[in-house]
């Protein structure tokens, strides 16, 4: 039944429904982006602080700080790249509608992983991993929605910017295989040497090295595939 209204609405109703989609997006993701801030309050300060005691105080409101704000981050990075596909967009149909919910969930639990993050005390590694399958997610989200509309369903995107196109799912593609080898990395090191701490820290050198070498990677994907398209504007 929602099929048949989608293929039959007019042009002008299509425009909107679009416009429908991705003004859910957004509000969800202002909601999410407000959300994070709930988990931050001042911490109660004693009557009589010695002298030099404040940082001592306000070390877990720093911290939780630094979460927020490291969340924030991404949160809107997420929001930039799912702006850029919905730049490309000119239809829409149920599948682009559950990718895009898809994603959409871990967006909406990130106050949740980030909660987990600012009041882990002394259980650090549940709560990172949370954080991190919470990542994951959203980039999964991100390449999914990217792999339908460039890949699979090419008719929902308009005609031309290939080279846009192709740099976009690149990155995209290229963050979500960073972050889930990472995540998966740091898993086994924890479950496969749950005693050996020299291990597992090591294992968190990998998403920094894996992230700088995928922008390595995305660099020389841009300057080749930009050095294609001036080669093919050439006049002959």
């Amino acid at each position: 039944m929602s099929m048949s209204v989608i293929k039959e609405a007019k042009p002008a109703h299509r425009e909107f429904e679009l416009d429908r989609t991705v003004l859910f997006s957004d509000a969800v993701f202002a909601i999410a982006i407000t959300l994070l801030i709930i988990e931050i309050k001042l911490p109660a300060m004693p009557a009589h602080l010695p002298a030099g005691g404040y940082r001592e105080v306000l070390n877990p409101f720093l911290m939780e700080f630094f979460t927020f704000a490291m969340s924030f981050l991404f949160i809107g990075t997420f929001w930039k790249w799912h702006l850029h596909l919905c730049r490309f967009l000119q239809h829409y149909d149920d599948g682009l509608i559950h990718r895009n919910l898809f994603f959409l969930f871990f967006i909406v639990t990130f106050p949740f992983s980030t909660g987990a993050m600012m009041h882990m005390g002394n259980h650090f590694m549940l709560p990172l991993y949370i954080y991190l399958f919470n990542l994951a997610g959203c980039l999964a989200g991100l390449f999914w929605i990217s792999y339908y509309i460039f890949q699979r369903k090419p008719g929902l995107a308009v005609a031309g910017l290939h080279t846009e196109k192709e740099l976009l799912y690149q990155r995209l593609k290229y963050s979500f295989l960073t972050m889930a080898f990472g995540f998966t990395a740091l898993a086994l090191a924890y479950f496969i040497y749950p005693d050996n701490t020299t291990i597992q820290n090591l294992s968190f050198c990998l998403i920094p090295l894996l992230i700088f070498f995928n922008h390595f990677r995305l660099k020389i994907k841009k300057r080749n595939t930009l050095r294609l398209v001036h080669v093919g504007d050439k006049p002959s």
